[in-house]
């Protein structure tokens, strides 16, 4: 069964985002660095899921790993990292570039994103934030929650997981998460891959054409849900790419 991994966000656009900011975030970062690293994302705020107070929490607690997006210093996504570091279960921390740290937050480890969500910076922050998710998912059976370092012993009586060493998460940094940009773009490519229907035409062997990584063969593609991940051999190496989202173009002349 898939593991599952529960994202507490803000539910509105706060003062000085744009409508839809947050969907976009999960959409374009979150959704494909879940899929890369294994899980099955879902939001706390899913309007299908319909759920109560109690649901969220109890979801909370159950998930195999959350995230929690700390950007305008959200109160939900801190009261749900409270509950995740307090029981000793894995939690990755995100925030946004333009939202000041929050004191005594640093220390457990976040990354960060552009919420300009621009092309050249969005792939890299979905490879930083998808290793993110599997280093605290491997490193769950080590004591860190904040019980266990003041001694007082709840969180190890519980015997339950926790979240990776702190500071080893933090590898975002903004002048790290630019990739650079391919332009002006060569002639021999077509327009962007951007529809489902265009995806699911493609096939091992086909060379695509990506905005940071140049001309690349695709090696193998399989399902991720809804989208479709494929490992691209590029000139700069093996690159696997969530399609839809990925800045890819298509190759129409050898």
């Amino acid at each position: 069964m898939e593991k599952k991994c529960f994202v507490i966000m803000p539910t509105i656009d706060p003062s000085g985002y744009a409508q839809g900011h947050f969907n976009r975030v999960f959409q374009y970062i979150i959704v494909p660095a879940c899929r890369l690293a294994g899980f099955s994302p879902v939001r706390a705020d899913d309007p299908s899921a319909n759920d109560t107070a109690m649901d969220i929490i109890k979801n909370i607690i159950e998930c195999d790993i959350a995230i929690c997006d700390l950007s305008s210093k959200n109160p939900n996504a801190l009261y749900g990292f409270a509950i995740r570091q307090g029981v000793n279960l894995p939690v990755t921390l995100i925030k946004d570039i333009k939202t000041q740290p929050i004191f005594g937050i640093q220390e457990f480890g976040e990354v960060e994103y552009d919420e300009s969500l621009r092309i050249d910076t969005v792939q890299k922050e979905i490879e930083t934030l998808s290793h993110a998710l599997e280093k605290t998912f491997a490193n769950k059976g080590e004591l860190n929650s904040l019980l266990s370092r003041l001694d007082i012993g709840s969180a190890k009586a519980l015997e339950t997981q926790n979240i990776s060493e702190p500071m080893d998460i933090v590898s975002s940094k903004k002048e790290e998460s630019h990739l650079p940009v391919i332009t002006p773009v060569p002639e021999y490519v077509g327009d962007p891959i951007t529809q489902h229907e265009q995806i699911d035409k493609l096939k091992v062997g086909d060379f695509l054409f990506h905005i940071n990584y140049g001309k690349g063969e695709i090696k193998s593609i399989r399902k991720l849900g809804n989208d479709k991940m494929s490992e691209v051999n590029f000139d700069s190496g093996s690159k696997k790419l969530v399609l839809v989202i990925s800045g890819v173009w298509r190759k129409i002349i050898e």
